[in-house]
This record gives structure tokens, C-alpha cells and sequence, in this order.
């Protein structure tokens, strides 16, 4: 499973610009930053590729001795992309 959370680069990135810094300038709120709108676009796509019914098809693969379980394969994850991300033509976009 795979989780994001934009606060451990954002509280790294705002210690460091405050290091030294006075804080009384006007700064954008972190929700505002170009990073965050990015991790939360990401963290959406997580979570719809994630959903149970609708999201990429993992299963549980056997191998010639043991089980490897959560595994999707390129190819439904290409299909999911075609069927859920306005993605026109797969080959230009691999």
C-alpha cells in the first residue's frame, strides 16, 4: 500500500526557510504552495488507483515456492490510466 503526506517535506522545506529568516514577511500559506497542490493531486490518484472496485487490479501472485500478495501488472495499470486519466493515445504516453 502506498500512502503520501505532503507535511514531512512541507515542516523540512519550512524549518529550513525559517532557519536565519525573519517571519514577519507575508508568505503564501503552505495549502497555497506549488508542492502541496502537487501532493494532493498525487494523493488523489493514490486513492482512486487503491479503490477497491474501481481501482488497478491487484491479486496475489504464486510463485514456484512462496506467494507475493499485492501485485498489479503494467499492462492493468496502463488500462486503468486509459479508463480513469483523459489519456487519448497509450503509446504516446508509456
Amino acid at each position: 500500500m502506498v500512502s503520501m503526506s505532503a507535511d514531512r517535506g512541507g515542516a523540512r522545506k519550512r524549518t529550513a526557510l525559517n532557519n536565519g529568516q525573519s517571519t514577519t514577511g507575508a508568505a503564501a500559506p503552505v495549502e497555497e504552495t506549488p508542492n502541496h497542490i502537487v501532493y494532493h493531486k498525487m494523493e488523489q490518484m493514490v486513492e482512486r488507483m487503491q479503490d477497491e472496485e474501481s481501482g488497478v487490479p491487484v491479486k496475489t501472485v504464486k510463485s514456484f515456492m512462496s506467494k507475493i500478495p499485492s501485485v498489479f501488472t503494467g499492462a492493468d495499470l496502463i488500462l486503468w490510466m486509459l479508463k480513469n486519466l483523459n489519456i487519448e493515445d497509450q503509446i504516446g504516453n508509456i
